[in-house]
């Protein structure tokens, strides 16, 4: 049963990835610039951020992407990282496999949703594996079956943990959470050991996943490129702008679905606290609090919510006879087959998010400005960086590289919200837009700023008595003449570098 929900995710999880966005190319721009060049402290991109401190702190997981899709392409990075969000279910529920199978259900469900939302290839899928490692580790501590006391498991237990924080710290910056769920390991033991129940773990186990913990600090510090200025990446997030640009650094609470699941969690940590025998141990409805109050705070924090809900069950819901819910098993088996029949025969791979691949962009990345660079949406400048790592954008996905004030002003011009776009157009630089909205478009044209390409997808602006430059330059076409091309007249996109051929523009693209 734990393999066919597992195979369900996956199926589901794949079928969920439909579109490449930004951050699918952001990922793919920053390990060929690392696969190519090595890790670099200073940002190499054309953006308003060039030569600034660049603290790519996610180098690993953006060079696992590169690699994967140089070696099978697009699909098939797809596939693999429907199974890379599918293995850490497997594990949790392999650690629970004694509650039964409704708890087991109960498990996955929780976990699904929330993965779905980071179903396109990022950085977040390898938080979601190191974080449900952590989760089993210290479940089974609290469980009395890897004890970090005596012995080779003692010896395990402090190369393990910061083995695992070492590794994480190069993937993604997710590992703050884990050394939360450390933190209300070791606060909710010491109240229970206080409150003197049986089962508690013993003071040694608690120094130990304290000490744990302590070390994972340490490690994360020494064990990046980045050294001492990871936290300072870590703050770089507090950047007010950024929540302007991302709405998964908004509440939850402002999301009726999320606040939908927040509340089932709740409930389903109620309904298992009044269940578990008295007396009952403060741990587990510490951790599972803690992650749903984290989860709270913001939209991409609720991955660790479901991994939060299982690590709970493991600990409180009570054990179940072994070779009972045959029939539920055998209905889980038959599920997770319909749906790879489903992957098999209806899902398709998938396709570039409009615009990106469009000949809109195609034609801003042949004609950039002479003077100045393109603002568009940071997804789409990290599409663009992809495609012409010369064309000089205002932006790209690294959002935290930016400053408040110069994410306001872009987007404010993008999405039409400034009365006067030209005060932002001077101090960012801009020569040229790409606008999607009309409103934006309209604004632009009553400024100054002339259409040279428009289509379906938005249309591309350049200020006025601000033309192309003829000929070419870094492999990219320019156009020769000032004459505005055609209504949604195709452009011939730019060539690429000879290193981007295999994986930069797939069959179909």
């Amino acid at each position: 049963m734990i393999v066919s929900l597992a195979a369900l995710v996956a199926t589901l999880a794949f079928c969920a990835d439909r579109i490449h966005n930004g951050d699918f190319f952001l990922q793919l721009l920053g390990g060929r610039f690392v696969s190519l060049h090595g890790f670099a402290s200073q940002d190499p991109f054309p953006t308003i951020s060039q030569g600034h401190t660049w603290l790519n702190q996610q180098w690993l997981s953006e060079l696992s992407f590169y690699w994967v899709a140089r070696a099978i392409g697009f699909t098939g990075l797809a596939v693999a990282y429907a199974a890379l969000l599918a293995f850490p279910l497997l594990l949790l529920l392999w650690s629970c496999r004694s509650k039964g199978p409704v708890m087991l259900v109960i498990g996955a469900a929780f976990y699904l949703p929330v993965v779905l939302s980071i179903a396109h290839p990022r950085a977040a899928g390898f938080t979601v594996l190191a974080f449900s490692t952590l989760v089993i580790l210290m479940t089974a501590a609290l469980r009395g079956r890897f004890p970090p006391t005596a012995g080779i498991r003692a010896q395990l237990w402090w190369i393990l943990i910061p083995l695992l924080f070492a590794l994480w710290a190069n993937l993604h910056g997710g590992f703050v959470a884990g050394l939360l769920l450390v933190a209300a390991v070791t606060t909710g033991s010491l109240l229970d050991r206080r409150r003197g129940l049986q089962g508690a773990l013993d003071p040694v186990a608690i120094a130990a996943i304290a000490g744990s913990g302590l070390l994972a600090v340490l490690t994360i510090t020494i064990a990046t490129p980045l050294g001492t200025q990871i936290w300072s990446y870590i703050f770089s997030f507090r950047n007010a702008g950024i929540a302007v640009v991302s709405s998964e650094w908004r509440s939850s609470l402002h999301s009726p679905a999320a606040t939908l699941y927040l509340g089932a969690a709740a409930l389903l940590v109620a309904w298992l606290w009044s269940r578990t025998p008295a007396p009952r141990r403060f741990t587990p409805l510490l951790i599972a609090g803690a992650f749903i109050a984290f989860g709270a705070l913001a939209l991409r924090n609720l991955v660790y919510v479901g991994p939060g809900i299982v690590m709970l069950i493991a600990c409180s819901a009570p054990d179940r006879v072994p070779g009972r819910g045959r029939r539920k098993s055998a209905l889980a088996a038959v599920v997770a087959g319909l749906a790879a029949l489903l992957w098999v025969t209806a899902a398709e791979p998938p396709r570039n998010a409009p615009p990106l691949g469009s000949a809109l962009v195609s034609y801003a990345i042949a004609h950039p400005p002479r003077a100045g660079l393109i603002a568009t949406y940071a997804g789409t400048g990290s599409y663009i960086l992809w495609r012409s790592p010369h064309t000089p954008v205002v932006l790209n996905g690294w959002l935290e590289h930016f400053s408040a004030a110069q994410l306001r002003g872009t987007y404010g011009i993008l999405d039409a919200r400034l009365r006067d776009p030209m005060p932002s157009v001077r101090r960012l630089g801009i020569g040229a837009v790409i606008a999607v909205r009309p409103r934006a478009i309209r604004s632009l044209r009553e400024h100054g700023f002339v259409t040279r390409f428009a289509d379906r997808n938005g249309a591309y602006l350049v200020k006025r008595a601000l033309g192309s430059r003829p000929g070419r330059r870094n492999g990219t076409m320019r156009a020769t003449t000032g004459q505005a091309p055609a209504r949604g007249q195709h452009v011939e996109a730019s060539r690429q570098p000879a290193h981007d051929v295999a994986v930069a523009r797939p069959p179909g693209q």
